[in-house]
């Protein structure tokens, strides 16, 4: 008997341990959580089981069949207590009840939430205004698109959904957004029309402004804030917060026939960020020119202003942080600067607001602009400014009593300011900021070469001898320099020009070719010009058109090397003493070999490093903090802001979507602001490579250069505008071809 039950017990463990291996017991987190059993035994054992612990519980917390809050409240709680999240989580997401039952009705309780929250009004806010403002039927559609599915039948639409009916979340409907957007404070905007207080009313215009002081306050406040979380600012040598100010005006692009200017500030202390279009704010903004008389008013006030700035010590209440303001730079065009500072226009006979430099002396080589005895040029001084425009304000009013023509009066009055030995007409606008108005790289750069690829494309047209009636010469004369030249541009992806260029042949040649040169373009020249000398370049060249292009060939590659330095904004001294070496030897090609000393040559050639030297002696910077770079940027923005936009209503609807992009947005959302610094270089990385020179022609390996930087006239060149002299070899070659 004994043995017969010692076999049904070993049995009875035989058939226990079996069914253990079938799963009858949970024996790990995956089969604890599972709702599946591999047998009925399984089933019944784990309800049996499930039982028992409810009567354990029972016993210990209390509760009825009725009522089992107080056993499930006690197990909720030493499972919560005694797994780690990890285990709470695998529970969780391997049991079908909670995740199809349980969790997708908790987060869809909490989809609407969030939908009204605050956090979602910002994340609408960055897809409205990514890059750019889209249009209501554009935001719309991205709307649909994030949120939005269509089913198989094509025919209707249905939520997207992450998990068991749970839709995503969507960003807000547009009429909400733009309920949200008017209801954001963005300070205090003023009419434009307080500077047109006497106007006829078709000179009335409309437009907006802010006060400077509030409006420097507000924004020195985000900085600083800003600057405490993730320390970006430049401090230049000084203490904490004082602030830097670059000011100026520019032609706002809403069209050709559609005038319009804004005023933009900036901070220096931003650093390389001042190019950004994020980093210039609107000041004011009016459909009217540069030169309106309501936009001089409006200077004048502004003259008023920094002068009651400067000097004081203000305390940001929030930052609990103290500033300070001083103007640096008043970044410009020179016909601007011109016109604010009260001068002629550069085709007076002393034509830069940089210097005493005229007509009769501009091409002297070897001279310099500086404030010693030993420089020719001296930049303008403000006292005698003041006292010149007094003087020529007495001969107006003197001429204006005579019964001359008012031609013989204007030409009186030229002459007069001339024998001043000075350009200065009128009072100074700008008052003392005239001093704060240095070379501007991005116009200078994008002029001096669109006035080098005219020069190359006269010698193209010359070289190539079209008959009057050739309106296509890639189609008429296919070999000619001209033909060539237009294929280049096209193969060096500069359409624009190309288009241009192309136009110009088909209207007859006549005249110069009108175009203005862009960045993109004068990234293009600068990295493919000797490209260009190649396709017009032919082996029949005479010895003085092969002066002409080895002439081209160097400046070319001086402007180039010198644009890339200033238009930098941190340099060193190694690169000061480069860009003055370059710029030197710019300006006495042109001078010597072209006999073209236009005022941008000019200005590149003597008032570009005189002015970067002065900023790094100062700022510890470049001349590249000085640019227009981020203001044409900003220009470019405007225009999308205001593209639905009525000419009544243009301004205000530009000043609160430019607020709240540049300045609402980075106070409540910083990590989505992030400064791209642009990859594009004006000098091609192809030059590193063995088989090419450093002008971009294709060399021998073994060779140091190509054969255009190695010939005679090319060196001869180069001596000329190292010395200011035209080297022997020139001075043969023109007197055996004269």
């Amino acid at each position: 008997m004994e043995l017969v039950k010692k076999r049904v017990i070993e049995t009875d463990i035989v058939r226990k341990r079996k069914l253990l291996k079938r799963r009858r017991f949970p024996t790990s987190i995956s089969e604890a959580s599972s709702e599946e059993y591999a047998v009925p035994v399984a089933k019944r054992t784990c309800q049996r089981r499930t039982r028992e612990t409810i009567n354990a519980c029972n016993e210990i917390h209390g509760g009825t069949r009725e009522n089992k809050s107080p056993i499930l409240d006690a197990l909720w709680l030493t499972l919560v207590k005694e797994a780690t999240p990890f285990q709470l989580g695998k529970y969780f997401s391997l049991s079908k009840k909670v995740m199809k039952k349980v969790v997708p009705k908790v987060v869809k309780e909490s989809i609407p939430t969030f939908e009204n929250s605050f956090d979602n009004k910002v994340r609408s806010l960055r897809v409205l205004y990514s890059k750019g403002l889209l249009s209501k039927e554009k935001y719309k559609s991205i709307r649909l698109n994030l949120s939005m599915n269509t089913r198989k039948s094509g025919k209707k639409l249905e939520s997207l959904k992450f998990m068991s009916s749970v839709r995503l979340p969507k960003i807000l409907p547009y009429e909400k957004l733009i309920t949200f957007v008017k209801s954001i404070d963005v300070g205090n905007v003023n009419n434009f029309k307080d500077f047109c207080y006497d106007l006829d009313a078709d000179e009335i215009v409309e437009g907006s402004y802010r006060e400077l002081q509030p409006f420097l306050l507000q924004l020195a406040e985000m900085y600083v804030c800003l600057d405490k979380t993730s320390p970006a600012l430049c401090h230049f040598g000084s203490e904490p917060y004082h602030l830097r100010v670059a000011l100026g005006a520019d032609g706002a692009p809403f069209g050709k026939d559609d005038e319009a200017t804004s005023w933009l500030v900036s901070f220096l202390n931003v650093g390389q960020q001042i190019a950004s279009e994020t980093d210039n704010f609107i000041l004011a903004g009016a459909n009217c020119s540069e030169s309106h008389l309501s936009m001089k008013r409006y200077a004048r006030k502004l003259v008023s202003d920094v002068g009651n700035i400067e000097g004081k010590t203000f305390y940001l209440p929030v930052s609990e942080a103290s500033a300070k303001f001083t103007f640096e730079l008043i970044p410009s065009d020179m016909k601007w600067a011109s016109t604010f500072s009260g001068e002629l226009g550069n085709s007076a006979f002393y034509f830069s607001p940089f210097g005493n430099v005229n007509n009769d002396n501009k091409s002297i080589v070897n001279a310099s602009l500086g404030q010693s005895e030993q420089c020719l040029w001296k930049p303008w001084v403000y006292e005698e400014r003041l006292q010149v425009a007094t003087k020529v304000e007495a001969k107006r009013k003197e001429l204006g009593q005579t019964r001359l023509a008012e031609s013989t009066k204007r030409t009186k009055l030229l002459d007069y300011i001339r024998s001043l030995n000075s350009r200065q007409e009128t009072t100074l606008l700008l008052g003392p900021l005239v001093d704060k108005i240095f070379a501007e790289p991005l116009h200078n750069s994008n002029n001096a070469c669109q006035q080098l690829h005219e020069l190359m494309l006269v010698h193209a047209n010359d070289k190539s001898k079209l008959a009057p009636n050739c309106t296509n010469p890639v189609r008429d004369v296919p070999g000619c320099a001209l033909a060539s030249h237009l294929t280049t541009l096209k193969e060096i992806g500069a359409s624009r020009l190309y288009k241009k260029v192309k136009k110009w042949c088909s209207q007859g040649r006549k005249g110069s070719l009108s175009y203005r040169f862009t960045g993109k373009e004068t990234k293009k020249f600068c990295h493919n010009f000797m490209s260009l000398l190649k396709a017009i370049s032919r082996e029949d060249d005479s010895p003085q058109q092969q002066l002409q292009i080895c002439t081209f060939a160097f400046i070319g590659l001086q402007l180039r090397d010198a644009i890339s330095r200033f238009s930098r904004v941190t340099i060193t001294e190694g690169v000061l003493q480069e860009i003055k070496d370059s710029c030197k030897r710019y300006f006495n090609a042109c001078s010597l070999l072209l006999d073209s000393v236009t005022p941008t040559v000019w200005t590149i050639g003597h008032a570009i490093p005189y002015h970067t030297d002065l900023l790094y002696r100062k700022l510890g910077l470049g001349l590249g903090i000085n640019t227009m770079q981020g203001r044409e940027a900003k220009h470019v923005r405007i225009s999308q802001y205001a593209k639905h936009a009525t000419l009544s209503t243009r301004w205000n609807l530009v000043f609160r979507h430019d607020f709240i992009t540049t300045v609402w947005l980075r106070q409540y959302d910083p990590a989505s602001f992030h400064y791209h610094k642009s990859t594009d270089v004006y000098v091609p990385k192809k030059i590193e490579q063995p088989n090419v020179c450093y002008c971009g022609l294709d060399k021998e390996c073994s060779a140091e250069k190509c054969s255009l930087c190695s010939s005679e006239i090319y060196k001869s060149v180069e001596r000329s505008a190292e010395t200011g002299a035209l080297d022997p070899y020139i001075c043969n070659l023109l007197s055996v071809t004269s």
